[in-house]
């Protein structure tokens, strides 16, 4: 539920609390981020899926707690896909929300497709 998930300044405010003392250079190895990028999550920064994920996992946290979905809303099964467009003026919100549903449209096409081409 988005009204239920924490903010990206929490985020923050956890990786800033799990290194305590440790050195951003120390944490971001263990993470496997860059120390640039751990410190501009630790300033509210919005770190893209993948940094999310290795973040979350370091953090011993599920990502959706972030994102605002309920990990219990889907099965384990079904694969779950989010489309995120960074801040840019030359596309509108109409146009970024008709390519995210171009794009998940194209997942779910592609999902039903094995590894020899066959559906």
């Amino acid at each position: 539920m988005a009204a239920d998930r924490l903010s990206l300044k929490s985020l923050g405010n956890r990786l800033q609390q799990k290194r305590g003392s440790m050195g951003i250079r120390a944490a971001a190895g263990e993470i496997g981020i860059s120390p640039a990028t751990l410190s501009r999550i630790e300033n509210g920064r919005v770190p893209d899926l993948d940094t999310l994920k290795k973040v979350c996992r370091w953090l011993e946290v599920d990502p959706s707690e972030y994102l605002g979905s309920a990990p219990e809303a889907r099965s384990s099964k079904e694969a779950s896909l989010q489309v995120v467009f960074k801040k840019d003026r030359a596309v509108t919100q109409a146009t970024s929300k008709a390519l995210g549903k171009l794009i998940v449209a194209a997942y779910q096409q592609f999902s039903k497709i094995d590894a020899a081409g066959h559906q």
